[in-house]
């Protein structure tokens, strides 16, 4: 009860960083360079590796790098401060987190419902992936989400806190309509981003993968540590394809 009680209390005492100077400001310029290699994460993530890049190296390498850039602009502007999006996650940031995680699951699965009821939709070629791989593949398939979501938490959430420092320091707007905008935002970016994936079906990504973007950023701004949001999302990925391989299985047996 104790250790709940402490969390709750860390939780209340925490904010997000960066936005108001605290732990360290980051300058426009700053702010730059940290998007400038949050992006460039993910064009090694998505677009194919020179050489002598190839195979499962280019995969995970793509991978690692889209985890490491992001970081690196962080270390190379905030300095020391560079991981103050990260805390040692409570038992209450980890419940936050599964608990959006089943939130995110039923909400994307009714808007999914509603969209394909409305209009064609195109399938995420990655259950395809899963589904018809071995299990060993799918093993190693479903460890290697971990990193991927830490970068898609890190490619939603820089992106967050550079729209957050610009609407208070910048704009000098109220906290929480900076707060709201940034969230919307930096949700719209994420969606943006998966346009590729989904054939660049626009009403799609946006009706479907912008709102689960909204649902898994809450844990960040209830927490302020990204590792909650990094769990709601690991945890629903999880979710969704171990649930793709059952209904596949059960359709083939």
């Amino acid at each position: 009860m104790k250790d709940e009680a402490g969390g709750a209390l860390r939780r209340r005492t925490r904010d997000f960083p960066y936005y108001r100077g605290e732990p360290v400001a980051i300058s426009p310029a700053g702010w730059s360079v940290v998007l400038l290699l949050t992006a460039l994460g993910f064009v090694c993530l998505t677009q194919p590796m020179p050489p002598p890049w190839s195979g499962d190296l280019a995969r995970y390498g793509g991978i690692a790098l889209f985890v490491i850039l992001p970081l690196a602009g962080l270390a190379l502007t905030a300095r020391r401060h560079w991981a103050a999006m990260f805390h040692a996650p409570t038992l209450g940031d980890i419940g936050i987190g599964l608990g959006f995680a089943l939130v995110c699951v039923i909400v994307s699965g009714l808007v999914g419902w509603a969209v394909s009821g409305m209009m064609d939709v195109a399938a995420n070629p990655a259950v395809s992936t899963v589904t018809h791989a071995t299990t060993a593949d799918r093993v190693v398939m479903f460890a290697s989400m971990v990193p991927q979501l830490v970068g898609e938490e890190l490619i939603t959430l820089v992106p967050f806190l550079a729209v957050l420092t610009l609407c208070v320091s910048g704009l000098r707007l109220p906290r929480l309509a900076s707060v709201l905008i940034a969230w919307i935002v930096s949700s719209l970016i994420f969606a943006a981003l998966h346009l590729p994936t989904y054939d660049w079906h626009v009403a799609q990504t946006l009706a479907i993968i912008g709102v689960a973007r909204l649902v898994l950023t809450l844990p960040f701004l209830i927490t302020k540590n990204l590792w909650a949001s990094a769990i709601a999302h690991i945890a629903n990925d999880w979710i969704l394809f171990s649930t793709a391989l059952v209904l596949t299985s059960a359709a083939a047996g």
